[in-house]
């Protein structure tokens, strides 16, 4: 994280995109199509953009082109969150003004998050559709009491090159083999652009209003160790892409100051994704990251300890993710039977 200004940037683009995803894609050709000048930054070759996005199938939980399914609220509130206190969840139904310090820092679905959500997933596959993206009611590859489902046809190797193709005849200009390392700001403070690694140029710097869509962190060892705890050795990513998420946009976001989710004391290994199903289960240490200003460096202040393995084999996952409000944009396909 450093200060810096326009001159001293080796590009200008009214926007910078970290991550070559459906969610950088879109927010890319969306910002190109309002006459912005825009960049993506892409860790993988051209050949295999799109981290994973690329390879999901994108199921949706579609009842139709224009309609979400009966129970799609409910499915995403029960599976999003934990059992709550009685009394925290009727101050969920108040407005958000009045919520206590308390319930602010819940780690559980937002109701209004996800009925905006419900409610604006039918215009999201209206403009995937007017980009290119083709969808078709078609047989799934698990067991599931809705068949058939609601996806675009050639999954989400077909959403990638449809944006990407639309976001270069924009204009966008793609740098793969690029690696976002941290933001770059200006003289007040204000994120500025990024800086980079790319291959055979080395250090770049691009100005630009930056938006985060860098993925998760699968394919970071460190991180999975940190936050899942060190039996994180036994997951691997579902996908190939995976490997490419590690974790870069999540951490500078941190450093410059965003607000991290509450994380559960105790995290389980789903073996279902580990190279033997005897992986055992463990427990993570409570997150203790803080937030010290918006342009200043947030460390995590945790110490080792060590901690005993219950020999309970685990079956219940979880998901390291960021709840920050400028990924409004991204675009969620829910897989869940």
């Amino acid at each position: 994280m450093f200060n810096s200004e326009n001159e001293d940037m080796d590009e200008i683009f009214d926007v910078v995109v970290v991550g070559c995803g459906v969610a950088g894609l879109s927010a890319a050709v969306s910002a190109a199509q309002r006459g912005l000048n825009v960049c993506v930054l892409e860790r993988a070759t051209r050949d295999e953009r799109g981290g994973q996005s690329r390879y999901t199938e994108a199921y949706l939980r579609m009842k139709s082109l224009d309609e979400v399914a009966d129970d799609f609220e409910e499915h995403l509130a029960e599976n999003t969150g934990r059992y709550m206190d009685p009394d925290l969840m009727a101050e969920m139904a108040l407005d958000r003004a009045s919520w206590s310090q308390i319930t602010r820092s819940l780690a559980v679905a937002d109701a209004d998050v996800l009925s905006t959500f419900a409610t604006q997933v039918p215009e999201a596959v209206q403009w995937l559709r007017g980009m290119g993206v083709r969808f078709d009611f078609l047989p799934t590859q698990f067991l599931t009491s809705s068949q058939p489902r609601l996806l675009p046809v050639g999954g989400g190797e077909a959403m990638v090159e449809t944006l990407a193709t639309q976001a270069e005849a924009l204009g966008v200009t793609f740098h793969y083999e690029c690696t976002a390392r941290d933001l770059v700001f200006d003289t007040h403070g204000a994120v500025a652009g990024v800086w980079a690694w790319k291959r055979n140029a080395g250090r770049r710097r691009y100005a630009g209003t930056v938006v985060l869509a860098s993925g998760g962190f699968e394919g970071n060892p460190e991180m999975l160790a940190h936050y899942l705890g060190p039996r994180s050795v036994y997951l691997r990513p579902v996908c190939k892409g995976g490997y490419y998420n590690k974790g870069e946009g999540i951490a500078m976001a941190l450093r410059a100051g965003a607000a991290p989710a509450p994380r559960r004391a105790a995290i389980s290994v789903v073996t279902t994704r580990s190279p033997s199903t005897r992986a055992p289960a463990y427990r993570s240490r409570p997150c203790s990251c803080s937030r010290t200003g918006s342009s200043s460096t947030s460390r995590d202040a945790a110490s080792p300890t060590k901690r005993p393995a219950p020999s309970t084999p685990g079956t219940n996952g979880s998901r390291a993710e960021s709840t920050s409000r400028t990924r409004a944009s991204r675009m969620s396909f829910s897989t869940s039977a």
